[in-house]
């Protein structure tokens, strides 16, 4: 019996792999260098406010016309809040308050409600001044009507009330006498011939509507009566 070879004295059988050879991980050394840190120009104070007033600017930007929009108001918002305003003054002219009730009712923003409220005021589109004087006219000289009933329709609409008082100055006593005097003598001509009682209470009422005291129409009519 043949003794044992050594251990490694036998040839060694190769045993064939694939060729495929695996490149190891190539490791990169972290760099303990930081980058270089740049400093910012200054900004000198002169372009430090044209940038301040840029921003400005662009928060609140000037329409054409002239005034500012409210920065949390969208011009969509101004635009349909000025023609609401112009679509209420087409019809006739109105009081301050009242353009303002029309775009309160629209819940329109107080602040674009107040910028359309200044901006009509500066074209003269709204001023409670002549609106004032406009109706005294109206009232008091085209239709005969007393100082007191006129001043009661022009608080009516919510005029403002110095402008109110300044239009019911321009009314003068004498002119007030001499104006119902007028309107008995042209509503006894238009009544016919009547019984002196009938008469003397038709033209009562009619005075009475227009605001005048009862002293005031009856004083009167004694007055026009007699001449007639």
């Amino acid at each position: 019996m043949e003794p044992h070879a050594e251990q490694g004295a036998e040839e060694a059988t190769i045993i064939p792999f694939p060729l495929h050879r695996v490149s190891a991980p190539v490791q990169v050394q972290e760099s303990e260098a930081t980058a270089p840190i740049q400093p910012l120009p200054s900004i000198p104070d002169a372009s430090k406010e044209a940038l301040a007033t840029l921003s400005a600017a662009m928060v609140t930007p000037e329409t054409p016309s002239g005034r500012e929009e409210a920065p949390e108001a969208s011009a969509k918002v101004v635009k349909r809040a000025h023609n609401v305003s112009l679509h209420a003054l087409a019809g006739r002219d109105m009081s301050r308050f009242e353009v303002k009730q029309r775009l309160e009712q629209r819940e329109l923003p107080s602040e674009v409600v107040e910028l359309e409220l200044e901006e009509l005021t500066r074209q003269g589109l709204i001023d409670d001044d002549a609106l004032a004087r406009e109706l005294v006219d109206r009232y008091a000289n085209r239709r005969g009507m007393a100082k007191p009933v006129v001043a009661q329709k022009l608080r009516q609409r919510k005029l403002d009330p110095t402008s109110v008082e300044a239009a019911l100055a321009e009314l003068d006593g004498e002119v007030e006498a001499s104006k119902l005097d007028d309107l008995a003598r042209e509503r006894l001509r238009k009544m016919g011939d009547l019984d002196p009682v009938t008469t003397k209470r038709r033209l009562a009422g009619y005075l009475q509507r227009k605001g005048f005291s009862s002293s005031e129409v009856f004083t009167t009519i004694d007055r026009v009566l007699s001449s007639h």
